[in-house]
């Protein structure tokens, strides 16, 4: 069996890590619910879910990686669900995050005379300006003012900050 080495070190002595190397997970906060109940909108603006994560980073630069996933949403009758990942640094105000669209997270779309269901996923990152609190919540909307669930009930969700740390 070969001897793996860093810095001619065996793997057992290693206690840090050399310059150039980074990546390293400093934390994990879920917001996870197995069994939700419905999470429904009939607004044409973006509206808070209800559904937040937050994580206090450990320094600047650092990576916050953001997933979120919901396993049934629902569009009907000509309506669709759309979903935009906000967020909320410090004492300021939420925010959509930089560069999001209008379908950020997803879009569930229901025929005219068809219901459909469908999960809705996001995975996006942020890196860190110092070290205030950070709020993380999906937002959603519907396009035409008719009811329209974000997340339907007996569905789950989660929603999971990673802080990583920056390469040094």
């Amino acid at each position: 069996m070969a001897i793996i080495t860093l810095n001619n070190n065996s793997l057992s002595s290693v206690t840090s890590l050399p310059a150039g190397v980074g990546g390293k997970v400093l934390q994990v906060v879920q917001n996870y619910n197995a069994n939700s109940g419905h999470i429904a909108t009939t607004s044409t603006s973006f509206t808070a879910s209800g559904i937040q994560a937050t994580i206090t980073p450990t320094a600047s630069g650092n990576k916050i990686y953001v997933d979120f996933n919901t396993t049934v949403a629902q569009g009907s009758s000509g309506s669709q669900v759309n979903g935009q990942m906000h967020q909320k640094i410090g004492s300021g105000s939420f925010a959509a995050m930089s560069g999001a669209s209008n379908i950020h997270i997803g879009t569930v779309v229901g025929l005219s005379s068809d219901t459909i269901y469908a999960g809705m996923r996001f995975h996006g990152s942020y890196t860190t300006t110092g070290t205030d609190t950070l709020i993380f919540e999906p937002y959603m909307k519907s396009n035409n003012g008719t009811s329209v669930r974000f997340v339907h009930s007996e569905a789950s969700y989660a929603l999971t900050l990673t802080e990583v740390s920056a390469w040094l």
